[in-house]
């Protein structure tokens, strides 16, 4: 009997997590398709054959529907910058190798990469998550320094707390670039590791998310994409093994 038991709760939670799964994969095709702001629970319930009730079982609202699929971007994402980065051993190349992962997540993962930007856009509220004692254990970890959007909404925090820890691992591995960087002489050991890290973040991250004029400037004199990021690597191996702190 006992046996039977755990065979008809294990059936069970295989056909709940198959029905979440096949809810995520329907609003994945929307939100790709419409953005965030053009999609509605009742969108979602139509696309995935259930009734709107049903997402509610399943999923708090659409924030933790939206927030479940930026983080499997994320998940792809991270796992990209740690491959790339872990073929090289010093920490400069590290570095180059963080952009080329980046460029990869963009040509590969171009409907993630757009809901991921969305995600730290500034338009869900991170407040009342600043204050869960895990957020706190997150930052502190990361000296402060963790990429978190303005805003949030607290009706789900699971999928956004793991995005964000995501976030904070892939600060640390660059960091961490960076300091082996420092310690094989190929980065300067006169800033602090800490604006390194972030400035390679922002130059990365923006490289992605370039305004449409820039985009035309480079065009015009013939410049792709992937030239620019290969070029960038190039400015940064010198800028980080020559720049001076001010006097």
């Amino acid at each position: 009997m006992a046996g039977e038991f755990m065979s008809s709760v294990s059936r069970r939670e295989r056909e709940r997590e198959q029905r979440r799964n096949d809810i995520t994969v329907a609003a994945e095709k929307l939100f790709f398709s419409k953005g965030y702001d053009g999609v509605s629970m009742n969108d979602i319930a139509k696309e995935a054959e259930l009734s709107k009730a049903t997402l509610y079982l399943y999923f708090d609202n659409k924030e933790a529907l939206f927030f479940s699929i930026v983080l499997r971007g994320t998940i792809i994402l991270n796992e990209i910058i740690k491959q790339e980065i872990s073929k090289f051993e010093k920490g400069i190349e590290k570095l180059g190798a963080l952009l080329d992962a980046y460029f990869e997540f963009a040509q590969n993962y171009p409907d993630y990469l757009k809901i991921y930007n969305y995600f730290q856009s500034g338009k869900f509220d991170l407040k009342n998550i600043l204050t869960n004692d895990y957020m706190k254990k997150i930052i502190s970890q990361s000296n402060g320094v963790v990429n978190i959007p303005f805003d949030f909404s607290n009706s789900d925090i699971s999928y956004s707390n793991e995005v964000m820890k995501l976030q904070n691992e892939m600060f640390l591995t660059v960091y961490e670039s960076v300091e082996i960087g420092m310690a094989d002489g190929t980065i300067c050991s006169d800033v602090d590791p800490t604006e390194i890290a972030v400035l390679v973040i922002l130059i990365t991250e923006n490289i992605l998310n370039m305004r449409p004029d820039l985009k035309n400037a480079l065009e015009k004199q013939s410049i792709h994409q992937k030239k620019f990021v290969v070029d960038t690597i190039d400015l940064l191996n010198q800028m980080l093994g020559n720049i001076k702190k001010s006097q």
